[in-house]
């Protein structure tokens, strides 16, 4: 696979993504993994994101398109708006994830909370005005015996 990526930091506060074909992130704990999709849907980029913890990083914000005077530009939003859902609620779901000693209910919270992101993404590739490119986004398993975080989201784009 080629990446062209090219991440600059200033002053360790703002970044600036440029030309980005591919995103991905292992081991993307809490809101990370939102950062990176949203970075994903601002660039117009495919991605692989492999979450782990579901609860941390939330003070991070969330990169998503805007259109400002018809040009495109960037709105940091928090991660409950980028996904589009109450935070108490989505609070509740994030501690059901992290559940331990039940691995089937937090199976479940865990692909609800990677199937509202893979929703995001979705939605806001579709509201990119002028776009002529579609992303096909899916929620993705690998063997439990890797990791009890064993899911990925996996964003492929198609121009035809």
């Amino acid at each position: 696979i080629g990446l062209n990526i090219h991440l600059s930091c200033i002053h360790g506060i703002k970044s600036n993504i440029l030309q980005t074909t591919t995103f991905g992130s292992h081991h993307a704990c809490g809101v990370l993994s939102d950062v990176a999709l949203g970075h994903a849907v601002s660039q117009g980029a495919g991605f692989v994101i492999c979450p782990c913890c579901f609860r941390s990083n939330p003070h991070l914000r969330v990169s998503i398109p805007k259109e400002d005077n018809g040009n495109l530009d960037v709105e940091l939003v928090t991660a409950e708006e980028f996904l589009d859902v109450d935070p108490d609620q989505y609070t509740s779901l994030k501690q059901l994830a992290e559940l331990q000693g039940d691995i089937k209910l937090a199976s479940k919270a865990m692909h609800t909370v990677n199937a509202l992101r893979a929703s995001a993404v979705d939605r806001l590739w579709q509201s990119k005005k002028g776009s002529q490119e579609r992303i096909n986004t899916s929620v993705k398993t690998f063997p439990i015996g890797f990791s009890t975080r064993n899911f990925c989201l996996v964003g492929k784009y198609d121009v035809s």
